[in-house]
């Protein structure tokens, strides 16, 4: 019986897409929070919404790309 590998951690480099998408999501989160305190356009506030939502798709793609080895297996 093999023992089996735990995966590798990714390295998550500074100007990788998965860090850029993060800031991005936290920076529009904390944008979000000081509309919904201003009681913003109803408008303003689903733009917002939908821009965090489309941030989560592309870091949710963004990180499996990131989870795989080098034989393109995944981690």
């Amino acid at each position: 019986m093999s023992a089996s590998r735990p995966p590798k951690r990714v390295a998550l480099h500074q100007g990788s897409e998965v860090v850029r998408l993060l800031t991005e999501i936290r920076a529009l989160t904390v944008e979000l929070a000081e509309l919904q305190r201003q009681r913003a356009g109803e408008q303003q506030l689903q733009r917002t919404e939908r821009t965090i939502e489309r941030r989560r798709w592309r870091l949710a793609a963004a990180a499996r790309r990131a989870a795989t080895d080098e034989l393109g297996n995944a981690a």
